[in-house]
C-alpha cells in the first residue's frame, strides 16, 4: 500500500467503537497497557507511555513531550510508516485511527504523533473536533515545577547542605549504584522541602529508564527526586549519583 493511500485520523479512546464500525484500524499511541480493552486494538509498536504515567498525573507535559518526541525521532518516520502499512495489509483497510486518552483541548500523545506525521507531509485530522495545535504546543512546554517556583536558595547553600547529609547506599539496586538521604533524618522538614523545590526548579532534564528526572549538579554529584513523588510534600528522599 502506498503512503498516499493512507487515511489517518486521531481520536479519543471513547470513539473507538464508532471508528471500528467505519472500518478504521484502531491503534493506541499509548500502548495496550493504557488503552481500554477492545478486540482488534493494535499498539503503535515501541510507544508505550506506561513509564510516563507519573509525569502525566502531575501534568508534567514538558517531560511527556520530550520523552515521546525522542521515541518518535529514534524510531524514525520510515519505520513508523512501514508499521502502519503492515497494519493496513493485515487488516485489509487503509483507514487508521490513532487513539489516545486526552479529551478535546487537553494534552494527548496522539497530537504529538499527528504533528510528527504532518511535518513529514502525511495528512492527519482529528476525527471530530478540530485541534488547535498552537494550544497543544503550549501544553508541550508546560512545567508544573517551574510554575510552582522556588524559595530563593543559593546553589552553594543547597550544595553544601546536601554534602552534609547522611547518605545511604542503595544496596538493593547494585545495577544502578546511587545513594539516598531520608527526609526523616534531615532534621529540618521545611528546609528539606525547599531543597526539593530547588532541585525540581533548577535541575537539568535527564532521562533514565523511560522517565525524566530533574538533576541538580553540584561538584561531583547530581541530586534528584523521583517522578513518583507527584508533589513536593510527597517526597521522602533525595537521591545522588556520582558524575
Amino acid at each position: 500500500m502506498k503512503i498516499t493511500d493512507l487515511q489517518i485520523v486521531t481520536a479519543n479512546f471513547t470513539e473507538m467503537e464508532e471508528l471500528g464500525s467505519l472500518n478504521f484500524i484502531l491503534v493506541s499511541v499509548e500502548g495496550l497497557a493504557i488503552a481500554p480493552e477492545q478486540e482488534g486494538m493494535e499498539p503503535l509498536r515501541g510507544f508505550s507511555t506506561y513509564q510516563m504515567r507519573y509525569h502525566l498525573k502531575t501534568k508534567d507535559f514538558i517531560s511527556c513531550y520530550m520523552l515521546y518526541a525522542k521515541k518518535l525521532e529514534k524510531k524514525g518516520f520510515e519505520k513508523i510508516i512501514q508499521h502502519l502499512q503492515v497494519l493496513c495489509d493485515k487488516n485489509k483497510s487503509n483507514r487508521i485511527a490513532l487513539l489516545g486518552s486526552g479529551k478535546s483541548g487537553e494534552f494527548c500523545f496522539r497530537h504529538i504523533v499527528s504533528d510528527f506525521l504532518q511535518k513529514n507531509r502525511i495528512p492527519v485530522s482529528e476525527h471530530k473536533d478540530e485541534v488547535d495545535m498552537e494550544v497543544q504546543r503550549q501544553l508541550w512546554q508546560y512545567d508544573p515545577y517551574q510554575e510552582a517556583g522556588h524559595h530563593n536558595l543559593r546553589d552553594k547553600f543547597v550544595g553544601n547542605t546536601l554534602e552534609g547529609c547522611k547518605w545511604i547506599f542503595a544496596s538493593t539496586m547494585t545495577d544502578n549504584p546511587h545513594h539516598y538521604t531520608l527526609r526523616r533524618d534531615f532534621g529540618d522538614d521545611e528546609l528539606f522541602l525547599s531543597i526539593v523545590k530547588h532541585i525540581r526548579y533548577f535541575g537539568r532534564f535527564e532521562e533514565f529508564s523511560g522517565m525524566m528526572f530533574r538533576c541538580f549538579h553540584w561538584k561531583n554529584y547530581k541530586y534528584f527526586t523521583h517522578p513518583a513523588d507527584l508533589i513536593d510534600i510527597n517526597t521522602d528522599l533525595i537521591n545522588k549519583v556520582e558524575i
